[in-house]
């Protein structure tokens, strides 16, 4: 005990009690988060509600850092994100729904015209077979050839087709700064030595 009822101790004896080094004890009186009452000197009870104080006040402001870490590394995966969607689009791994479903329309539309053709361009050839086998072929043929509108996949159709194409096209021709315009001087130039 010391003077006033105050419980004095050392800068080591703080240390043991606080958990922490001597030296961080010096570090915290030096950046007036503690107050000592002489040299290595300290109270306790004051010591230790300053330094609680000071933990609350950087938990507060640690708790906002987190928050802003954890916001900055979110916006930092959604960027990824993005770029690697606009990478698979743009290497025809991914299509927009509405893309494919006009795609695939066309296609089907195609399809349905050959296999609605069928009859009209078979029958004249069929006129007057009477052998099952070249009947066979010649309507097989037809068949075949009606599939072919739909084992015609090609990602670059749905790519010409896709309205991200467009979009990450504009990104890209924004980068570009236009040349600056040199802009005509107005008054007498000077005149070169």
């Amino acid at each position: 005990m010391g003077e006033g009822g105050k419980r004095i101790y050392s800068t080591s004896e703080l240390a043991e009690i606080l958990g922490l080094t001597d030296r961080r004890i010096r570090q915290l009186e030096q950046a007036g988060i503690i107050s000592k009452l002489s040299r290595g000197k300290f109270d306790l009870a004051a010591s230790v509600k300053q330094y609680i104080a000071w933990i609350k006040a950087s938990s507060t402001e640690s708790d906002e850092e987190l928050d802003l870490k954890k916001e900055k590394t979110l916006l930092t995966r959604a960027n990824r994100q993005k770029v690697e969607l606009e990478l698979q689009i743009m290497r025809g791994e991914l299509h927009r729904s509405e893309d494919v479903r006009r795609v695939m329309n066309d296609m089907l539309g195609a399809f349905r015209a050959r296999c609605l053709a069928i009859p009209t361009k078979a029958a004249p050839r069929l006129q007057g077979q009477t052998d099952l086998a070249v009947i066979q072929d010649i309507i097989k043929k037809e068949v075949y050839e009606a599939l072919m509108e739909l084992s015609d996949y090609d990602p670059e159709v749905f790519y010409a087709r896709s309205k991200d194409k467009l979009a990450i096209e504009d990104e890209v021709d924004n980068k570009e700064e236009p040349p600056a315009k040199e802009t005509p001087r107005r008054g007498r130039q000077k005149a070169k030595k």
